[in-house]
C-alpha cells in the first residue's frame, strides 16, 4: 500500500524537490557473483584464453582484461567477431616440472610460474583464486587442483583410458595434462565471475595512478620485503626478519562494511601499524554464501615498541581482519609506504602516501554523465554506483552458485 502511494504522487512535484539522479530507478544490488552484462554477439566465435599460473599470473590477466575492455568501449574489433572464454590452470610457484622426459613424443614443457631469474629467498605466492574455484566445482576441484600435487612424470604419461580416440593424423594418445585440458576447455561452460578491483595510488609528488588487481593488495612492511626478496642474490643483507622489526607506519585508514540491504557503514580509524593487506575473502565454504563481494582487512598493529634507543627495536604486534568492501589509507603526515599488487614484485610502487581501494566498474561512456556530483566532505567512494561491475570470466562445469 504505501508502494502505490508513493507512485500516485504528483510527479512534477516530486521532481522539483529532489535532486534528479535521486528519482533513477534504484539499481539492485551487485550480488557477489553478478551476471556479465548482454554486450556479447550470440553468433560470435568463441576464443579460448588458457591460463596457468598463480594468483600473480591471475592479477596480470585481470589488468589485461581491464586494457581490453577500454579498447574495445572505444573501438571493438575483437569483441565483435570473439567471445572471450578464460580457463585457469593452478601451478605452483617455483614448481620444479621445466620439463617432461618424454622425448619421442616431442612432448613441449609444463609451464610454470617461476620467475626466469629467482631469488635464493623463494617468492610466495598463494592459490586461493584456484581453490575457490574449487570450492564452486567439485570436477576442477577433484582433476584441475589435482595436477598440483602430481609429478611431472605422472602428467607425461599417456592415459590408460579404453573410451580415449587418438586425435586425427595422429597414432598416439594424448598425456594425461593433455587429456585434461582438452576436455576441459570443451565442456566447461559456466563461467564464475571474479570481481576486478582498482585502486586509486597518490605518490608524495602529487601525481596519481589508477591499478588494478584481482586478488591482493599488500602494504606497507609486507610490500617492502617483498620488492627485497625480488632484489636478487644480496636481498638476505638487506632483510628484515619480520613485522616485529619493521619501522611502523601512522595511516588514517576509512572503510566501508557492506550490508545486504546495499548500505554501507563508513568507519575512520588511525592506527599504528607496519602492514596493512587487502585480499579477496574466497578461502572458506561459508564465504560462498555471501550475498556481496567483500574484501579481507588484515592489519598488522604495532601495541608497543620496545627499546627504541637500541639498534633493533622489536614490535608487539596483533592482527585483526575486518570484511570490507571499500577501502582509504592514508599516510600521516605525508608518510610514505609501498604497495604491491597480486603478489607481483614487478608490480611494486614506492613513496605512496594515499590509496584508495574500490570495486572496478566497466568502462562505459554513458555512465559518465548518470555520475551524481558527491559532496567533498564524503570519500571519493560513497557516490552511488550505478555502472557495472567489471568481473573476470573463469569458466567451470558448475558454475556460480545461485
Amino acid at each position: 500500500a504505501r508502494a502505490q502511494r508513493s507512485r500516485s504522487l504528483p510527479q512534477p512535484k516530486l521532481s522539483a524537490q529532489l535532486p534528479s539522479w535521486l528519482l533513477a530507478p534504484a539499481s539492485r544490488h551487485q550480488r557477489r557473483r553478478p551476471f556479465l552484462s548482454g554486450d556479447e554477439d550470440p553468433k560470435a566465435s568463441t576464443l579460448r584464453v588458457v591460463v596457468f599460473g598463480s594468483d600473480r599470473i591471475s592479477g596480470k590477466v585481470a589488468r589485461a582484461y581491464s586494457n581490453l575492455r577500454q579498447l574495445e568501449n572505444n573501438r571493438p574489433l575483437l569483441t565483435r567477431f570473439f567471445k572471450l572464454q578464460f580457463f585457469y590452470v593452478p601451478v605452483k610457484r617455483g614448481h620444479g616440472a621445466s620439463a617432461c622426459p618424454a622425448p619421442s613424443s616431442q612432448t613441449p614443457p609444463l609451464p610454470t610460474d617461476s620467475p626466469k631469474h629467482p631469488s635464493p629467498a623463494e617468492l610466495e605466492s598463494t592459490n586461493d583464486i584456484s581453490h575457490y574455484l574449487g570450492m564452486l566445482d567439485p570436477w576442477y576441484e577433484r582433476n584441475v587442483l589435482g595436477l598440483m600435487h602430481l609429478p611431472p612424470e605422472v602428467l607425461c604419461q599417456q592415459s590408460l583410458k579404453a573410451e580415449s580416440q587418438p586425435l586425427e593424423g595422429s597414432s598416439a594418445q594424448l598425456p594425461i595434462l593433455a587429456d585434461m585440458l582438452l576436455y576441459y576447455c570443451r565442456f566447461a561452460a559456466r563461467p564464475v565471475l571474479l570481481q576486478v578491483y582498482q585502486t586509486e595510488l597518490t605518490f608524495i609528488t602529487g601525481e596519481k595512478m589508477t591499478e588494478i588487481f584481482i586478488h591482493s593488495l599488500e602494504l606497507g612492511h609486507s610490500a617492502a620485503m617483498r620488492a627485497i626478496k625480488a632484489s636478487g642474490p644480496g636481498s638476505k643483507r638487506l632483510g628484515i626478519d619480520g613485522d616485529r622489526e619493521a619501522v611502523p607506519l601512522t595511516l588514517q585508514i576509512i572503510y566501508s562494511k557492506g550490508a545486504i540491504s546495499g548500505r554501507s557503514r563508513w568507519s575512520n580509524m588511525e592506527k599504528v601499524c607496519t602492514s596493512v593487506n587487502l585480499s579477496k575473502a574466497c578461502r572458506k565454504q561459508e564465504e560462498l554464501d555471501s550475498s556481496m563481494e567483500a574484501l579481507t582487512l588484515n592489519l598488522t598493529e604495532v601495541v608497543k615498541r620496545q627499546n627504541p634507543k637500541s639498534k633493533k627495536g622489536f614490535n608487539q604486534i596483533s592482527t585483526s581482519q575486518i570484511k570490507v568492501d571499500k577501502v582509504q589509507i592514508i599516510g600521516s603526515n605525508c608518510c610514505p609506504f609501498a604497495v604491491c599488487l597480486d603478489q607481483d614484485e614487478r608490480k611494486i610502487l614506492q613513496s605512496v602516501v594515499r590509496c584508495e581501494v574500490s570495486p572496478c566498474y566497466k568502462p562505459e561512456k554513458s555512465n559518465l554523465h548518470t555520475q551524481p556530483q558527491r559532496s567533498p566532505d564524503l570519500p571519493s567512494q560513497a557516490a552511488p554506483d550505478l555502472c557495472s561491475l567489471l568481473c573476470l570470466p573463469i569458466m567451470t562445469f558448475s558454475g556460480a552458485l545461485p
